[in-house]
């Protein structure tokens, strides 16, 4: 062997973060790899990690590379080079800030072509890392983006506050970090790799063990090594087709979701690692089960993608309002993958969604159908087709998923007996979303715009308006029993509203409902004071709201 030649087994050894970007030409994320997901929690125990060494030998943990020519591609530990290479960034703009010579850092670190992250992110990472330009996190185009922004404008906050004394401390226990790194030749021992850190409970998600196992299966199934190469190729291209929709649907579904939904419609089965090797024993042609489960469920995300560039569509973005007490997700889906998500009988479907996974929150049943409907209609058994599901869900939303459920009409007339019937309605999560389509209805009669933001209906808490413990005079026992947690007496308030208001008299809250924006406020503001008159008033308001809105009739 020459000299200038290093087998695995030899570059298998420790180093640390410093040697590794000086040793290396390129360092690159996999397309088939998630995108940057640190969260401000993870890169704040990141930097506290750092600062409790004060100076002392630290270990960032192992890495594992396959290495293609002088390409380092990150099979595991991508999320902490990332975060290494932001938090220099962030460090090395503080430093120059002071009056320190940062140019030896950039050409370790941030010389061209060294370090890239994932294709549709690195645009921006440069430009954050490297220029220090950094947008506005309204103006980032996906979740990792914002996620990069946000991390960075983090580190740097708080490093601006350390001496460059301590900022030359952290920035020598990075760079010193030991870190195990591991490189790899060729695709099979990857996924050998792979297949032994998830056999010892390495903590993935359901989805990368599945991924893991699958690919690993591709070599153990093939007679030739150049096709489950290709194959294994076209598959890593499918993954990063499906990581990049999962990313782009993130907040309104989870991955979980998507593989739950996915493996129960496409194969009836649990989306877990044993149910898909149980799945999998069962196939004569094992090599091209695994080519179509990866493509089925890009197939799927996309489907999620679509559900989510919708979310402008009142009877949409209600669902995500109203929540899963009910497997609504999946019945969407399966109407997006058969192209029926339009007509009558399409939005008739998304209205009745909405009315039983609301009766379900509020009478908190569990039993949930919608996957046995949803199976059926997507596999076309007994010609069961769109009628017969929009029927399926009507009865439900009737009835309920039980017989028993509606013994004397009781989930037929579950809403209406709730609003007419009783005085407690402070049921977060219900009378929550009551609110929010109550003051949409007096948006559309003002022609003022509907309220569409799921961020902004989050941010969105109840507040009593006569309080339940008002600052200078006690409530009587008749008006906690019967008026206290009324809906007339509801409000709703963004949490940083909740705060001013807190325990104050109608007097004062008066002042401060002036200063918000909902428009059902105006019936609040119009009122001298706010008593049991007031409050059964504006109850009886939104109690017909409710009636007409959760009205079946002509559906």
């Amino acid at each position: 062997m020459q000299e200038n030649q290093i087998t695995n087994t030899e570059k298998n050894t420790s180093k640390n973060i410093k040697q590794l970007f000086e040793s290396s030409e390129s360092i690159r994320i996999p397309a088939y790899q998630r995108a940057f997901s640190w969260e401000t929690k993870h890169c704040s125990q990141f930097l506290e990690d750092l600062l409790e060494q004060k100076g002392k030998t630290y270990y960032l943990g192992q890495f594992l590379f396959e290495e293609v020519g002088h390409t380092l591609f990150i099979i595991d530990g991508q999320q902490r080079l990332t975060t290494t290479i932001i938090f220099i960034s962030a460090i090395t703009k503080i430093l120059y800030s002071k009056g320190t010579n940062t140019d030896s850092i950039y050409q370790i670190y941030f010389r061209e072509d060294l370090f890239e992250t994932v294709d549709e992110d690195q645009i921006l990472f440069k430009k954050v890392t490297q220029k220090h330009l950094v947008p506005e996190v309204d103006n980032t185009d996906t979740i990792s983006q914002k996620r990069i922004v946000e991390a960075y404008e983090f580190f740097v906050e708080k490093l601006n506050k350390l001496d460059i004394e301590s900022l030359e401390l952290i920035q020598g226990t990075l760079e010193n970090a030991v870190i195990s790194t591991f490189f790899i030749s060729n695709k099979i021992e990857a996924t050998q790799v792979f297949e032994y850190q998830n056999n010892r409970g390495k903590e993935l998600s359901r989805f990368e063990i599945i991924k893991a196992y699958l690919m690993h299966q591709i070599y153990i199934q093939s007679l030739d090594v150049n096709q489950a190469n290709n194959d294994i190729n076209k598959i890593q291209f499918l993954i990063s087709k499906a990581y990049r929709n999962i990313e782009a649907v993130e907040g309104y579904f989870s991955e979980n979701e998507l593989l739950s939904n996915y493996c129960s419609l496409f194969y009836n089965t649990g989306g877990n690692l044993e149910a898909i090797k149980e799945r999998l024993g069962k196939e004569e042609n094992k090599t091209r089960w695994i080519k179509l489960f990866f493509e089925n469920f890009v197939e799927l995300t996309l489907c999620a993608k679509r559900i989510v560039n919708n979310k402008n569509q009142l009877g949409i973005i209600n669902l995500f309002f109203v929540g899963n007490e009910a497997n609504w997700k999946i019945v969407l889906l399966t109407l997006f993958i058969n192209e029926e998500n339009s007509g009558d009988t399409y939005k008739r479907i998304l209205k009745l969604l909405e009315i039983l996974c609301f009766k379900l929150k509020l009478g908190d049943y569990r039993t949930d159908h919608l996957p046995d409907f949803s199976k059926k209609y997507f596999d076309k058994s007994d010609n069961y087709n769109i009628s017969n599901l929009y029927q399926s869900i009507k009865n439900a939303t009737g009835n309920g998923f039980k017989g028993y459920w509606n013994n004397n009409e009781n989930f037929k007339n579950l809403i209406v007996n709730h609003f007419d019937n009783q005085n407690n309605h402070y049921h977060r999560s219900v009378i929550k979303f009551v609110l929010w389509q109550y003051e949409n209805s007096i948006r559309i009669k003002k022609n003022s715009g509907v309220l569409l933001d799921k961020d902004q209906y989050d941010n969105y808490t109840i507040e009593h308006i006569q309080p339940q413990k008002p600052a200078n005079e006690k409530n009587s026992e008749n008006f906690t029993n019967n008026y206290l947690h009324k809906a007339g007496n509801l409000s709703l308030l963004t949490n940083i509203q909740n705060s001013k208001f807190n325990n104050k008299p109608f007097e004062n809250k008066k002042e401060l409902y002036q200063d918000t924006a909902l428009s059902s406020y105006t019936e609040i503001r119009a009122k001298s004071q706010w008593k049991e008159t007031e409050i059964q008033e504006r109850h009886t308001n939104i109690s017909n709201f409710v009636k007409e809105y959760f009205d079946t009739t002509n559906l």
